[in-house]
């Protein structure tokens, strides 16, 4: 098996010279771990484990002291992380989530993941999305070489099935613990593992081989969507500024549409949406034109503006601003929405490596400034004689309206000169 695991490096990651291995402990990460541990031996590679402590075991503090006598022993650095397992998506999903979050946190930048996910545990994953009733995507076969985050995911054992895994640490009598919860048939995953999935490889000796083929095939289905898809969507989107040009969407089909969505969304590294969650977007995106849709996507916010919809974070409230700017002076607005410079006669708003520019009416340079956020209701503008509504000012400036609240206006006494905008500016979550 060692020679497999050098093959599939030399295949997958020839260059690849850091490794960080997830280790739980049991049978399949020892088993990994050792084998990388003889890999040194022939390829020139760095190693490092990782331990996440969930806490959802009793035992769970013994788990973390048997890695780390293991990892002393192998001359392995290790790094242990504890998380707290918390979410509405039940333990399994919650404990997943965490975990992943951990390895983020803790991974170097030359490194890559690696996990022990083998044969079964494929077989396993696609019938649990074929249980939420997944299409292609949900199906596809965990591939060798993934990407998450700004992260790289390894799996070498994917076509290994547990008994080879199971010989091969017996072979060289490596010890183990056992994570009681694998025996717990409540888990949809255990259920799967111990009930239902025996009789199937029991009665077609290569099942599992099968179900990984089908598998693979979805993968490539849905490789080649993307491929077909990815230049059209580029016509579309502007990545930097999180958004979908959304006006020929009516001549689509229905499926084309939900693919679009799929596939800009994934550019983000956002969990693929529900059937349901994707119907309530293109519910968003045909909206009567006069409403201001938005849908709350895990701690993102799609909403839609005139022809296009936008992927933006969650946006807190501000209070009511008035602050008076004299010649020379600079002012840092709130909530870290950039700040604004007053060179006499100019007043420039910078935010995010962006700039714009305001020059003041010659009448009134000498006059002091004052710079406003949540104006309300109807003001009277330089040069006009009537009052005109704040609503109607954004509209002609092509404000969207999450962004009125958090965009300076300029005003001198009560008479507005005018907005500082940057538009469809960028804010991270």
């Amino acid at each position: 098996m060692l020679s497999y695991i050098h093959s599939q490096i030399q295949h997958y990651l020839p260059d690849q010279k850091q490794f960080l291995i997830g280790l739980s402990g049991g049978v399949d990460s020892v088993a990994l771990l050792h084998l990388f541990k003889d890999l040194r031996f022939l390829h020139p590679i760095t190693l490092r484990a990782i331990h996440i402590h969930h806490g959802l075991s009793l035992n769970a503090d013994h788990w973390a002291e048997f890695c780390q006598a293991l990892c002393h022993q192998w001359q392995i650095p290790l790094v242990v992380e504890k998380v707290s397992v918390e979410g509405k998506d039940g333990v399994e999903a919650n404990a997943r989530t965490a975990r992943y979050c951990a390895v983020e946190q803790a991974i170097l930048t030359n490194e890559v993941f690696v996990t022990a996910h083998h044969l079964d545990d494929q077989v396993e994953t696609f019938f649990l999305a074929l249980k939420r009733g997944s299409g292609i995507q949900g199906l596809a076969a965990m591939q060798a070489v993934s990407f998450r985050q700004n992260m790289t995911l390894f799996r070498p054992l994917l076509t290994i099935d547990k008994k080879q895994i199971i010989a091969y640490a017996q072979q060289h009598q490596l010890h183990w613990i056992n994570d009681e919860s694998n025996e717990n048939t409540n888990y949809d995953r255990n259920f799967l593992r111990h009930q239902a999935l025996p009789k199937f490889t029991d009665r077609w000796s290569h099942f599992s081989k099968m179900v990984a083929r089908s598998s693979q095939h979805c993968a490539e289905q849905q490789q080649l969507i993307e491929e077909l898809l990815t230049p059209e969507l580029t016509k579309y989107q502007d990545i930097e500024k999180r958004t979908l040009n959304i006006q020929d969407f009516s001549h689509f089909s229905h499926a084309k549409q939900q693919q679009l969505i799929r596939l800009w969304l994934k550019q983000y590294h956002i969990p693929m949406p529900s059937l349901a969650q994707l119907e309530q977007i293109l519910s968003l995106i045909f909206a009567a034109q006069d409403k201001n849709p938005q849908l709350t996507l895990g701690r993102w916010t799609l909403r839609r503006h005139h022809s296009f919809i936008y992927l933006t974070a969650k946006i807190e409230p501000l209070s009511f601003l008035s602050h008076p700017l004299q010649a020379q002076d600079t002012f840092h607005l709130p909530a870290q929405l950039g700040y604004i410079e007053r060179n006499q006669q100019e007043i420039t708003y910078t935010f995010s490596g962006k700039t714009d520019r305001l020059q003041l009416p010659e009448a009134l340079k000498q006059k002091v400034v004052n710079i406003r956020l949540q104006q309300k209701g109807k003001v009277k503008c330089y040069g006009r004689s009537q009052r005109e509504e704040m609503k109607k000012i954004w509209q002609q400036h092509r404000i969207p309206v999450w962004e009125r609240d958090r965009t300076p206006i300029v005003f001198i006494d009560d008479l507005f000169i005018g907005i500082l905008s940057i538009r469809n500016r960028k804010i991270d979550p």
